[in-house]
C-alpha cells in the first residue's frame, strides 16, 4: 500500500517601504538626515546608479550629497538612458554587471538609483533579483517617479508587453523633490500629470478641484517652490497613493483604483508616453461611463476638460487600432486573473468595477472620443442625469 509523508509550512513575508518629499533634497546633510542612506556606522560603500540626463544636470549636486555623506561610492556611477527603449533585459544585465563588478553584498550597502520611473522598475528587478533581493534606496527624479513609481512593489522590464517580466521589491526609501521637475521638458510635466488626473478622478474630489483651479497653471510653471497650491497638488497625490497601494500591495485584490487608467493603455506604448496614453484610458472609461448612464455629461465632460486643460488628449490616431487596444484589454484580464475589473468613473472621486466590456463597447467609446475631441459628439446618448 502507497505511503506518504507531507509537511506544509505558511510563513508572512513583512515588507516595508517609505516615501518623502523634500524641499531641498540635494542640500542634505548628516546632521539634518543622519540616516538618509541606512547605517554608516555598519558600512559606507554604496553602488549608485543614474539616469543619463539626470547626471548631465545635476553631476555637481549629486557628487556633493553623497560625498557629505562621506559614502565610498562608483565616481563616476553606472549610467542608464532614460525612455522606455531602455526598459529592457539589456539595461538590467548592463546594472547586473556593474553592481557584480563592484562588489556589493546583501546586507548593510543598499545600491542606490537616481532617476525616473524607467530606472526605478529596472533597477528594482536586478536589486531584486541580485543575491536573491538586496535592499535599495531611490531618489525620484522625474513627476512620474513622484506620482506613481516611488509607491510601486512592482519592478520589471518590458518583453512583448509593458512590464511583462519583473518582481514585487520596493525600495527602502524612495525621495524625491520638486525642484527636480523644474528641468523637465513639458511633455514629461504633462505625463505626470496624467497620474495625478487618475487619483483625483479615481479618490480625491478635493484634489479634482484644485486641479481645475489651479493645474494648468503649476503645470506651466513646473511646481514653483512656496506654493500652497502645488504643494498640496503633489501632498495629496502622494498621499492617497500610498493609501491605496499599502491596503493591498501585492495586487490580491484585483478591483484596485489605482487601476484607472491602466486597462487599455499598454496598447498605446510604446508609441506614446506612458502618461497620455493614461489619460487616454481614463477619458475612454469616461465615455463607456457615461454611455452606461454611470454619470451624466456633467461630470463627464468636467473630466475631459481637465485631460485637456493640462496639455493632454482625449483622442489620438494610434487609437484607430482598435484591435491592438483589444488584445491590450485581454491581456490586462489575464494579469487580473481572467477578470477585466476596469475601474470606471461613477462621480468624480469615485469609481465602480466592469466586467463586460465587449469590443464593439470598446469601438464605440473611442469613436466617442474621436467625435468630443472634434465638438461633434450628439449630447443625447446617456440616460443618467446630466449632473450625476
Amino acid at each position: 500500500m502507497p505511503r506518504s509523508w507531507k509537511w506544509e509550512a505558511k510563513v508572512a513575508r513583512p515588507v516595508a517601504w517609505s516615501t518623502a518629499l523634500y524641499d531641498g533634497l540635494l542640500d542634505l546633510t548628516p546632521r539634518t538626515e543622519p540616516t538618509l542612506f541606512g547605517d554608516l556606522d555598519r558600512s559606507r560603500r554604496r553602488f549608485v546608479t543614474v539616469d543619463e540626463c539626470v547626471w548631465t544636470l545635476y553631476q555637481k549636486e549629486v557628487t556633493g550629497l553623497l560625498d557629505r555623506y562621506r559614502l565610498e561610492w562608483n565616481n563616476p556611477p553606472c549610467l542608464l538612458p532614460g525612455g522606455e527603449d531602455a526598459k529592457t533585459r539589456d539595461s538590467a544585465n548592463r546594472i547586473y554587471d556593474e553592481m557584480d563588478a563592484f562588489g556589493v553584498p546583501r546586507f548593510d550597502e543598499s545600491p542606490i538609483a537616481i532617476g525616473g520611473g524607467v530606472l526605478h522598475d529596472v533597477f528594482g528587478l536586478v536589486a531584486g533579483e541580485y543575491r536573491r533581493g538586496v535592499s535599495w534606496d531611490f531618489i525620484g527624479t522625474t513627476l512620474v517617479a513622484a506620482i506613481d513609481s516611488m509607491f510601486a512593489l512592482k519592478c520589471g522590464v518590458n518583453e512583448g508587453w509593458k512590464n511583462r517580466s519583473g518582481l514585487y521589491h520596493p525600495a527602502r526609501l524612495s525621495l524625491t523633490d520638486a525642484r527636480f521637475f523644474r528641468t523637465l521638458e513639458p511633455h514629461q510635466i504633462r505625463d505626470g500629470f496624467a497620474e495625478i488626473i487618475k487619483v483625483a478622478v479615481a479618490g480625491d474630489p478635493a484634489l479634482f478641484r484644485l486641479l481645475e483651479e489651479h493645474g494648468p497653471r503649476v503645470s506651466e510653471e513646473r511646481f514653483p517652490a512656496a506654493d500652497d497650491a502645488s504643494e498640496e497638488i503633489l501632498s495629496r497625490s502622494m498621499s492617497w497613493m500610498m493609501r491605496e497601494l499599502k491596503r493591498n500591495p501585492f495586487e490580491h485584490e484585483t478591483a484596485r483604483a489605482s487601476y484607472l487608467g491602466h486597462n487599455i493603455s499598454p496598447g498605446l506604448e510604446p508609441t506614446l508616453t506612458h502618461g497620455h496614453a493614461v489619460a487616454l484610458d481614463i477619458a475612454w472609461t469616461s465615455m463607456i461611463a457615461w454611455r452606461r448612464g454611470l454619470i451624466g455629461r456633467y461630470v463627464r465632460d468636467r473630466i475631459l476638460r481637465l485631460i485637456r486643460s493640462l496639455g493632454l488628449d482625449v483622442w489620438h490616431p494610434a487609437m484607430e487600432d482598435t484591435d491592438r487596444l483589444a488584445a491590450a484589454l485581454s491581456d490586462t484580464a489575464r494579469h487580473r486573473g481572467g477578470q477585466q475589473r476596469i475601474p470606471t468613473p461613477s462621480r468624480v472621486g469615485r469609481v465602480t468595477y466592469l466586467g463586460d466590456v465587449t469590443t464593439d463597447e470598446l469601438r464605440r467609446a473611442v469613436e466617442d472620443q474621436h467625435q468630443w475631441e472634434s465638438d461633434d459628439l450628439p449630447a443625447s446618448r446617456s440616460p443618467g442625469g446630466d449632473r450625476r
